[in-house]
């Protein structure tokens, strides 16, 4: 028997879809008055690398194979680490209003998800 995705329609294969349906829930906290939330899910530091300096995936994972490893992709690595990436380096995050434009959510500024669009680093 064949499994579809319920949210976007498309095959199941190991039951995981590429619009996310099937996999890891990211890590949400609630904080102490309700309204605001704390996700840690952050993109790989590959796709941020690639949407900072607008290259393609591929280009950037041959350029790796060849062993041309870019000293920013080694900076973006340690800062997703310490967590100094975040929603506040966000294009879509309004920090006067503690605001995710992608989310509809209100998000603390510690917080990052899978969209996460830097402006710069």
């Amino acid at each position: 028997m064949v499994d579809f995705c319920p949210e976007c329609g498309s095959m199941l294969r190991k039951n995981k879809c590429r619009c996310g349906y099937g996999q890891k829930a990211p890590k949400i906290v609630k904080s102490s008055n309700g309204a605001m939330l704390t996700i840690w899910d952050p993109p790989t530091p590959n796709i941020i690398y690639c949407k900072i300096t607008a290259t393609s995936i591929e280009k950037l994972r041959i350029g790796i194979k060849k062993g041309i490893y870019p000293e920013k992709l080694k900076e973006i690595k340690k800062r997703l680490k310490t967590r100094d990436l975040s929603c506040l380096n966000c294009v879509y995050y309004e920090e006067m209003k503690l605001h995710c434009q992608i989310k509809n959510k209100y998000i603390t500024k510690d917080s990052i998800c899978k969209r996460f669009e830097p402006f710069d680093i």
